[in-house]
C-alpha cells in the first residue's frame, strides 16, 4: 500500500504547465527467464495505459515520464499459458536528442493484480521490480510509437527461479 500511496504522490507533485497527457495501447511480447525457465515460450498480449511527461527543470531535452499501466504478461508452453496481469507504474527518464525522438529509462514497479489459474502452483509473488529502456518516435505533434524492453529483477514465483522479460511495442496520443 505504501508503494501505491508514494507512486501517487509522485504522480500529483509533477504537475505543471509544462505537462502532457496521454494515451497508450499495443502489443507485450513476453517470457520467463531464470533457472526455472525450461519449456516456456513467447507470450503475446497487451498493454494500456495513460501516461503524464514533463519537463525537468524547464528543459526541452529531459523530461520525466510516470505511466499507470495494465500489462498482461507471462508466457507460454505447447500445451498452457500462464498469464500475470500486473498493474505496473514505470517512471521513465526520457532524453530528447533531437525534437520528436527519445530514449527512456527507469524503474518499473508492478503489482499483481490477477493471474491464470494454473500459474497458482507456482506460488505467484505479488509485487514486481524491473528496469525498462526504449525508444519513443513522435509521428505528428500529437501520435507516438514506442518500443520498450522491461527486464525484471525479482522473481515473480515463490517455488521456481523465472522473473518477467517483456518487448512492448506501443502507439498513442498525447493531449
Amino acid at each position: 500500500m505504501k508503494k501505491i500511496l508514494l507512486s501517487a504522490a509522485l504522480l500529483a507533485g509533477c504537475f505543471t504547465a509544462s505537462a502532457q497527457f496521454g494515451i497508450k495501447g499495443g502489443f507485450n511480447f513476453s517470457n520467463f527467464r531464470g533457472n526455472g525457465d525450461k519449456g516456456f515460450n513467447v507470450l503475446t498480449s497487451y498493454p494500456i495505459g495513460a501516461r503524464y511527461e514533463r519537463y525537468i527543470a524547464k528543459s526541452k531535452y529531459f523530461e520525466i515520464q510516470p505511466e499507470r499501466i495494465y500489462s498482461r504478461q507471462g508466457a507460454k508452453t505447447d500445451t498452457q499459458k500462464f498469464e500475470l496481469g500486473y498493474f505496473n507504474v514505470p517512471i521513465m527518464l526520457k532524453i530528447y536528442p533531437t525534437d520528436g525522438f527519445n530514449i527512456h529509462f527507469g524503474p518499473q514497479f508492478g503489482m499483481l493484480i490477477n493471474e491464470s489459474r494454473n500459474f497458482k502452483a507456482y506460488d505467484s509473488q505479488t509485487f514486481d521490480f524491473s528496469l525498462a529502456t526504449g525508444l519513443e518516435i513522435f509521428a505528428t505533434d500529437n501520435i507516438f510509437l514506442q518500443a520498450r524492453y522491461v527486464s525484471g529483477t525479482k522473481n515473480v514465483s515463490g517455488v521456481t527461479e523465472i522473473k518477467n522479460t517483456v518487448v512492448q511495442a506501443s502507439v498513442g496520443v498525447q493531449f
